[in-house]
């Protein structure tokens, strides 16, 4: 499996999420499909994106829509691109809100538009072309999403319950029946599916009622009060929470009331937002709806796939796109999901209603069935993630899993799936398996603990809370974490005031005690909690360069220092792990960065002495051997000739190599310099460009001051002089050592002007030729 990589460009998140599987129930007869239709593989909704504008675009497109304009009139900008994309219609993601309109635009939902355009303009042409517009702060396809549902072979009755053939592989909710609570009816789950059944003679009596004033369910998909199931998805999910119970009929729901004691269960809200083709027009609109009408509860059995094009295979380059994406990618989601959580059971500044049984929600979705370790949305820390088992208490083999998941319930697995509410007035079981079938489990559990410790004061943190400590730990033997194993019973018995304890932290290697000033280190942090409950990592002080992650791929935290960003010293660092009781534990690490190593001069440098043959020639050196680095930094390279002005050139070629070329007979110096971005290093070559033509030559036969004789053997030679003036009189005598990289030099400065002779002795040879003193 490939590991989450790093993150492509935001339009690639296009290539992996996939379309949403149907299935639903109806009010009147179930649909059927078209013949031959197939539910669509595109990964996204033709001829539709959303925009979130900022605050002064938002301003001046709703001035245009309430004055019946353009909105080109108010925002040019914006009505140039529109044209050039042929948008057809706009309206608000999450429409006007009524008496909630001002916490709908306090939490900014009222800057987010749909922009249609035609199918045939590729909705990646759009979403970058919109992308670059000034005032438009993002653009999201409409992604398909998928149901979390799978159909096996039928087997078993309702075990999910009360297990007696494995004890414990249930939820233990028998207890909480006969001493706490069977449901209340001021509860409200809001299901947002595929339609729920409105009719099933086991869930009419716990059904919200699809109302003219569109407060009650509602079918999201052709915008009426009127919920069509098609496939039976929805109404499965209703009818785990709350079949009506001890009625004599079907199956049992969890929070389903008890008939015949004339106790009525809590109250399902269908929120259709798919129609029989998988369409989902308006979901985010439908999470928010809940929260506008009584709900406490999100109920979501559906999400993404890795599965690119849904063959059944998941290739490495989807995995790595996948998890390079989070909630943060994915604007409407989270901005329904925190209205949900922020105002469900409360007014517009946030306080709980007084008939409302909870402040704030509870968001719960299934985490999928591709057998997976991530989630880009169920992953969103708010939401209780809800892995799979089965009847045998072991994990569901298609459960996803990771330490990102809260709590698992039972999803069936073989041929063992979940009893519940179908189409008609049938039922459905062996073939219902799926996290889809898991999450009501918990949503129902929630709504329990809801109509039991619901009123003033209990806030929905208290119920997500209860439902997650008072799960079973290390309950399933798998090493792929699902979370632990919901417990009914736990969930209403675990005392809040049990005392907290702290998480442990541990390096999963030792941190180095050392790193060279552009090293890296990447060290695995194990937490452990004794509760399994969910711990953040921070820095006590912040230090540039040293950084913490997460790899869910990778099972957990580590900590990254990358010593370029720091300066040479020694360093301490303390991480804190926080878990939600509020409890701390610390880890500490010392280290040094080490000074920076300048470049060295290695064995395959060129001589410190070069001949070049003759005037034109040239010699050519490769500076990457002649020079390396001990740390591995680049290095860059220049040159300079030093002395003998006019002999020589250097240049760097663009290939690391230097080239010398001789311009004019004598010598000079070139001084190569290496440099790591830090520290430099120099090498000094002497080099001669050779007289082909004479052995011994004059460097100037008309000086002032100094006159340089050179010789043109590279080894060095006893060289004799005579100066004589014109009458024949020595004037000047003397003798030195010298080869072609250094020259005689006779200093004439005391002569008088005129022309004299130099006579020059090598070996017993002697040469004479004239120069004149200016």
């Amino acid at each position: 499996m490939t590991t989450c990589g790093n993150r492509p460009g935001f339009l690639s998140i296009l290539a992996y999420l996939i379309v949403f599987q149907l299935v639903s129930c109806q009010i009147q007869e179930p649909l059927e499909p078209l013949e031959n239709s197939r539910v669509s593989r595109e990964p996204f909704i033709s001829g539709l994106v959303s925009v979130q504008f900022d605050d002064e675009t938002t301003l001046k497109v709703e001035e245009a829509l309430a004055g019946g304009v353009s909105v080109g009139t108010k925002a040019p900008a914006l009505g140039g691109i529109f044209a050039e994309l042929g948008v057809k219609s706009m309206r608000r993601v999450f429409p006007y809100a009524g008496k909630w309109e001002e916490r709908t635009r306090r939490k900014g939902l009222h800057r987010f538009y749909y922009l249609e355009f035609d199918d045939e303009l590729p909705v990646t042409k759009a979403a970058t072309d919109l992308g670059s517009v000034k005032g438009i702060v993002s653009v999201s396809p409409q992604f398909r999403i998928e149901t979390r549902a799978f159909n096996d072979p039928y087997f078993s009755s309702q075990w999910h319950y009360v297990n007696t053939r494995y004890p414990g592989a249930d939820i233990n909710v028998q207890r909480v029946w006969d001493e706490f609570t069977v449901g209340s009816p001021n509860v409200i789950v809001s299901v947002v599916d595929e339609g729920v059944n409105m009719s099933h003679e086991d869930l009419q009596g716990n059904l919200i009622p699809c109302l003219d004033d569109g407060t009650g369910s509602f079918n999201f998909n052709n915008g009426t009060p009127n919920v069509v199931p098609t496939q039976g998805h929805g109404s499965h999910v209703a009818g785990i929470i709350a079949a009506v119970s001890n009625n004599g009929k079907g199956v049992a729901g969890v929070a389903g009331g008890d008939y015949a004691a004339g106790k009525s269960g809590v109250k399902v809200m269908s929120c259709q937002i798919f129609d029989l083709y998988g369409n989902q027009p308006d979901l985010f609109q439908a999470i928010k709806h809940g929260a506008d009408n009584g709900a406490v509860i999100l109920q979501c059995s559906w999400g993404f796939s890795p599965d690119m094009d849904g063959d059944g295979f998941t290739t490495d380059e989807e995995i790595e796109l996948y998890c390079s994406y989070t909630i943060d990618d994915l604007p409407e989601y989270k901005a329904a999901i925190d209205y949900f959580i922020e105002y469900a059971g409360c007014d517009n500044d946030g306080n709980q209603l007084p008939d409302s049984p909870m402040k704030g929600g509870v968001a719960i979705f299934a985490a999928g069935n591709d057998n997976f370790n991530y989630d880009p949305l169920v992953s969103y820390e708010p939401i209780i993630a809800v892995g799979a088992f089965g009847a045998t208490g072991k994990k569901a083999s298609y459960s996803n899993y990771g330490d990102w998941l809260d709590v698992a319930a039972p999803g069936g697995d073989g041929k063992q799936g979940i009893y519940s509410t179908l189409l008609g007035n049938s039922y459905g079981g062996a073939d219902w398996q799926g996290t889809s079938m898991a999450c009501p489990h918990v949503s129902a559990v929630a709504a329990l603990l809801v109509s039991y410790f619901g009123g003033p004061g209990f806030t929905a943190e208290e119920c997500r809370k209860r439902i997650i400590r008072g799960a079973v730990p290390d309950f399933f033997t798998d090493s792929r974490y699902i979370g632990r194993k919901l417990d009914a019973y736990g969930a209403f018995t675990y005392d809040m005031n049990t005392k907290p304890q702290s998480p442990v932290l541990s390096w999963g290697e030792s941190v180095p005690e050392s790193l060279a000033h552009n090293g890296k280190a990447r060290i695995p942090i194990v937490v452990n909690d004794p509760y399994r409950l969910k711990v953040k990592l921070s820095f006590k002080d912040n230090i540039n360069g040293v950084s913490i992650e997460y790899k869910y791929d990778e099972g957990g935290y580590f900590m990254l220092i990358d010593a370029a960003e720091m300066a040479p010293g020694a360093y301490s660092v303390t991480i804190v792990g926080e878990n939600e009781d509020g409890m701390k534990g610390e880890l500490t690490a010392s280290f040094r960065i080490m000074d920076n190593v300048a470049p060295q001069i290695t064995d395959a440098a060129a001589e410190v002495e070069q001949v070049i043959s003759a005037p034109g020639e040239s010699i050519n050196w490769d500076l990457k051997s002649m020079f390396s680095d001990s740390e591995g930094d680049p290095l860059t390279f220049s040159a300079s000739v030093v002395g003998g002005i006019g002999v020589l050139s250097a240049e760097v070629q663009e290939d690391g190599t230097l080239k010398v070329s001789g311009l004019k007979y004598g010598s000079s110096s070139v001084v190569i310099t290496a440099s790591d971005g830090i520290s430099q290093t120099d090498y000094k070559v002497k080099v001669a460009v050779k007289n082909p033509a004479k052995d011994l030559y004059l460097e100037s036969s008309r000086v002032s001051r100094y006159l340089f004789l050179h010789v043109q053997p590279a080894d060095e030679v006893l060289v004799s002089y005579k100066v004589r003036n014109s009458s024949g009189a020595t004037v000047i005598s003397g003798g030195e050592r010298a080869d072609i990289f250094t020259p005689v030099g006779v200093d004439v400065i005391a002569l008088a002007p005129g022309i004299y002779t130099l006579e020059v002795t090598i070996d017993k040879g002697s040469n004479e030729m004239r120069f004149v003193k200016l």
